[in-house]
């Protein structure tokens, strides 16, 4: 039997005009199950996934989602936040409604979405349902604490593909990139691809972090398709490819190695398009660069 709970939408800001929009839902303290009261709890691990009910504008009707977090349960407890783009294929049904009127005056009116929990019957406790449990090539999961600290990610972000990349650089903060006596601690270059200057999301935040932890963090923004004139980041985008008659496109990766030169000596983390993802990783191969690790989640 699946559990769920109403949450409100304590949060809806738009990032970029009918494109991207910045979520946030709210949970109560506890929720009540035949008869019985039990406490959410919200043990999130970075980089995992929520799954909540919104509207479907195409279908009419509520569907299942599951939305990457882009905060930590850490030190925001039961407010799940994530960043929801507008797919623009026609079979889009939730995408769209996101980016509606009518989501705003779900806002507005302070209406809840059903959240998925998972009951802790010896602990009388309801936790919030996360996608995976393991670290897998497949998913993003930020790796158990005593492994992440002594770790150097390069994660690349497409788009919104840098979700769950917050949720890490969010988490790590609030644990001082895990600095602990002689211990040195994690280092993340978080490289984020998008458009143009309108897309980038929490921008000045990760500004901000990489001021305050230069030594553990590094935040390279790049913008494709067009940029100010003063722009200080990279432009254009990090790939470029030179497709084949035969099908076999040659994928030049010399801007990413630009900001990355030490790729072999990393973990490397992936997330956007699947497209963008293939194209990247097809790069790596042709140069004969193979990361530490490679992890990957595309749409």
């Amino acid at each position: 039997m699946e559990h769920v709970v109403g949450a409100r939408i304590h949060q809806l800001r738009t990032i970029d005009p009918g494109e991207i929009r910045l979520v946030q839902l709210a949970l109560p303290e506890e929720i009540e199950l035949a008869g019985k009261r039990y406490a959410i709890r919200d043990t999130m691990r970075p980089g995992t996934a929520f799954l909540a009910k919104p509207w479907g504008d195409r279908t009419g009707k509520y569907r299942r989602r599951m939305y990457t977090r882009s905060n930590a349960s850490f030190n925001e407890p039961r407010m799940l936040e994530t960043f929801i783009n507008y797919t623009h294929r026609d079979q889009s049904d939730t995408s769209g409604w996101w980016q509606s009127e009518m989501a705003t005056d779900w806002f507005e009116k302070g209406k809840t979405l059903e959240v998925r929990l998972q009951l802790d019957e010896e602990r009388d406790v309801a936790l919030v349902y996360e996608n995976t449990k393991d670290c897998m090539p497949a998913n993003l999961r930020l790796e158990e604490d005593g492994i992440w600290e002594g770790m150097r990610m390069v994660c690349v972000a497409f788009g919104t593909g840098i979700t769950p990349f917050l949720s890490y650089a969010r988490y790590l903060k609030a644990n001082h990139f895990g600095r602990k006596g002689a211990r040195v601690g994690a280092h993340m270059t978080l490289v984020a691809s998008v458009r143009h200057e309108g897309q980038l999301m929490l921008h000045e935040e990760l500004v901000a972090l990489e001021q305050e932890f230069p030594e553990h963090f590094r935040y390279q923004p790049v913008l494709t398709r067009s940029w100010p004139t003063a722009w200080a980041y990279l432009k254009g985008r990090i790939l470029r490819v030179a497709h084949s008659v035969d099908g076999k496109d040659q994928i030049d990766i010399s801007p990413f190695q630009t900001i990355v030169p030490d790729i072999a000596q990393s973990h490397l983390r992936v997330c956007g398009s699947v497209t963008a993802c293939r194209q990247l990783t097809l790069g790596l191969e042709q140069e004969g660069l193979i990361p530490l690790t490679l992890r990957m989640e595309s749409w």
